[in-house]
C-alpha cells in the first residue's frame, strides 16, 4: 500500500464522495480527519484523528440499523391510543438483521469492496505492522466515515430557546446504506476487471451508470474496453437493482468477455497436430479448467471399419448451445481420437459469441 497524504485525499474527494453518497463540500478537514490514524496525527502536527469521530459512528452505526428495522417491520395500528405494538419480526429476527450488517466483518467487508480503506493516513508504525489489513482498522473507518458525515450534516434546532445540533438520519441512512450494498456482492468484480485490464496491457474500463425507468432493474451500467493494441474496441452493458449492482454485474460480464478474447487470441494458431497442447495452455494460464477425456471406445465405422471414439468436455462452456455436440473425436488410434475431440471442442470455442 502507498503512503498517502492528506492532499491525496483531497484529490480523490469526489470519488470518496461517490462511494459514500454524501458530499463534504469545503469541509475537507473533516473529510480527512475521517481516514487519519491516530499514529499520523501524532507524527505530524494540525491534525486530528478519527477516534472521536469512530465513537460517535460506533452508535450512530447501531441507531440507524434500529431505525430502519422500526420502519421495515413494525406493525402500526390506524390508532396509538391504547394499543399494543406489535412487529413483523420478532426479537431474535431482528438481532440476526442486525448482526448481518452491524459486525465488526460486515463494515470491514464494506470499507475493502469500496477501496476506501486506501485513503488512511497511517504513521510509520502502523504502515510498518500494515494495519489496513486488519478487519478492525477497516471497522472502525466504516465507523469514523459515518461519523463524520453525522457532524457534517448535523442540522441546527431550537429546543427551550437553545440552539443545538441534532443528527439528520435520513442523510446518515443514505451513507450507511449505500456502503451496506457492498455485504450484497461476494466478488469485487470490478477490482478484478481492472486488475485484468492490467494485465492485458490494455486501458482501464471505462464504466458509466445511468437510471433506467423501466423494469425492476432500474439501472444501466455500460463498459467500454478500449482494445486498440488488439485492433477493436467494444462495449457492453448490464443491467441492476442499484448502481453498484449494475457496475459490478456489467463489470463480471465484461471479465467473461475478456477471458474468451484471450482464448480466442490463442486459439487462433490451433490445428489439429497442436489442439491437446493449446488445450493445456489455455489451463495452464488459467483461462479454462482441465480438460476431461471419456475413455476411448471403439465404434464401427460407415465404411465398416473399426475405429475409435473420444469425447472433450471443459466445464465452462457446458451450458452454451451446442455444447452436447461438441468435442467429439474419431481416429484409427486412441491418440487420433483424443486429438481429434480436442480439435472439435477447439472449433466449438472459436465460434462462440463474446
Amino acid at each position: 500500500m502507498e503512503v498517502n497524504t492528506p492532499e491525496f485525499i483531497c484529490e480523490h474527494q469526489k470519488e470518496i464522495e461517490k462511494k459514500i453518497s454524501y458530499s463534504f463540500g469545503n469541509r475537507k478537514k473533516l473529510l480527512i480527519q475521517a481516514f487519519t490514524r491516530k499514529s499520523f496525527a501524532a507524527e505530524n502536527d494540525g491534525f486530528k484523528d478519527n477516534e472521536i469521530l469512530e465513537y460517535y459512528g460506533d452508535q450512530i452505526v447501531n441507531a440507524t440499523m434500529s431505525e430502519w428495522e422500526f420502519d421495515a417491520y413494525s406493525i402500526i395500528p390506524k390508532s396509538y391510543n391504547d394499543e399494543f405494538f406489535d412487529s413483523d419480526k420478532n426479537e431474535d429476527e431482528l438481532s440476526k438483521i442486525r448482526a448481518a450488517h452491524v459486525n465488526k466483518s460486515a463494515l470491514a467487508h464494506c470499507i475493502e469492496f469500496l477501496g476506501l480503506d486506501e485513503y488512511l493516513l497511517l504513521g510509520k508504525s502502523d504502515e510498518k505492522n500494515e494495519v489496513w489489513r486488519n478487519e478492525k482498522v477497516r471497522c472502525d473507518l466504516f465507523e469514523a466515515i459515518i461519523g463524520a458525515v453525522a457532524v457534517a450534516s448535523a442540522k441546527e434546532a431550537y429546543i427551550n430557546g437553545k440552539c443545538i445540533r441534532k443528527w439528520d438520519y435520513e442523510t446518515i441512512g443514505k451513507s450507511c446504506w449505500k456502503m451496506w450494498e457492498m455485504l450484497n456482492f461476494e466478488e469485487n468484480y470490478y477490482d478484478k476487471l481492472v486488475d485484468l485490464c492490467d494485465d492485458l496491457e490494455i486501458n482501464s474500463p471505462e464504466i458509466s451508470v445511468s437510471r433506467n425507468y423501466s423494469g425492476e432493474n432500474s439501472y444501466k451500467a455500460i463498459c467500454r474496453l478500449n482494445l486498440q493494441k488488439n485492433g477493436c474496441t467494444t462495449s457492453i452493458d448490464e443491467n441492476g437493482t442499484s448502481e453498484s449492482s449494475a457496475m459490478m454485474n456489467v463489470a463480471k460480464k465484461a471479465i467473461s468477455f475478456l477471458h474468451l478474447f484471450q482464448v480466442k487470441q490463442i486459439l487462433k494458431n490451433a490445428n489439429p497436430k497442436t489442439a491437446l497442447q493449446t488445450l493445456n495452455d489455455l489451463h495452464l494460464k488459467k483461462l479454462i479448467s482441465s480438460p476431461y477425456f471419456s475413455p476411448a471406445e471403439q465404434i464401427k465405422a460407415e465404411n465398416g471399419d473399426t475405429i475409435w471414439r473420444c469425447e472433450c468436455f471443459i466445464k465452462e462452456y457446458e451450458n452454451c448451445e451446442g455444447y452436447d455436440n461438441a468435442g467429439i473425436g474419431e481416429g484409427y488410434k486412441k491418440t487420433e481420437a483424443k486429438r481429434a475431440a480436442a480439435y472439435d471442442m477447439i472449433q466449438f470455442m472459436q465460434n462462440l459469441q463474446g
